[in-house]
């Protein structure tokens, strides 16, 4: 089957030559933002209860929907849809906040630009971030205009990880007519859930070393292939194809 050309907003040209679905974490795989979202969650916090967060949940690899859950519960606010809304509410509005401090504290990660823009298939996310969090951390460093972002899955819609591979494979499906099932989606992510996610999912993962685990612990993990970074653009396209094989 040839390759399909759709007229898109802000991606014009999508390559399906392998008919592969990759769905990239935002977050110590393609950018560092030094911490942002987290003082985002803390100003929101802050303005909705007119309190500091003193009691701080764990982030990496998780959603945010589990994020805020956890923000509200472990500091004394209840935690129901309303409440849970607000405070996303307030994270989006903090972070458009703190934007303008994304060329200086943040930056895209050695080799994720080239990576995004020499791969084939679909290239989307799969973050644990707000969409519209997600996407102002892209923007920055050039990659929302290499990213099919209506094709991915955002951390508002389930608090576990792995749940977010299926509605990337519908919205993905939904605008490629085709099934990206089993192995045709590959991860790539810098957390034991990232992999865990993929493995449940019956996708292929590709773990980056650029977070805050190491090479040895997400080949535990059970990464079919792990990486120390995405500096060498060619040996991250190989990643993908050998993840593609579930070896």
């Amino acid at each position: 089957m040839s390759p399909i050309r759709l007229i898109l907003p802000r991606f014009a040209t999508v390559r399906l030559v392998d008919e592969v679905l990759v769905l990239w974490d935002v977050d110590h795989t393609l950018v560092d933002v030094d911490g942002l979202g987290r003082e985002a969650y803390d100003l929101a916090f802050f303005r909705r209860y007119g309190r500091p967060v003193t009691n701080q949940p764990p982030m990496a690899g998780r959603t945010d929907r589990a994020i805020a859950h956890d923000v509200l519960r472990l500091n004394g606010a209840p935690t129901s849809a309303e409440h849970l809304e607000g405070l996303r509410v307030a994270a989006e509005t903090a972070f458009d906040e703190l934007a303008h401090l994304l060329p200086v504290r943040g930056r895209a990660l050695p080799g994720a630009l080239a990576a995004v823009m020499s791969a084939n298939g679909v290239q989307s996310v799969l973050t644990g971030n707000l969409r519209r969090i997600a996407e102002v951390k892209l923007g920055p460093f050039g990659l929302v205009e290499h990213l099919d972002l209506d094709a991915g899955a955002y951390g508002w819609s389930h608090t576990v990880r792995a749940n977010l591979v299926g509605i990337a494979r519908a919205a993905a499906r939904d605008r490629y007519e085709r099934s990206f099932d089993g192995l045709r989606t590959v991860l790539v992510g810098d957390t034991p859930l990232d992999v865990e996610a993929a493995l449940a999912t019956g996708a292929g993962v590709v773990a980056v070393a650029t977070g805050r685990y190491t090479v040895e612990e997400l080949t535990a993990a059970g990464a079919h292939v792990v990486l120390p970074d995405l500096s060498d653009t060619g040996g991250v396209g190989d990643a993908i194809s050998r993840a593609r094989t579930g070896r």
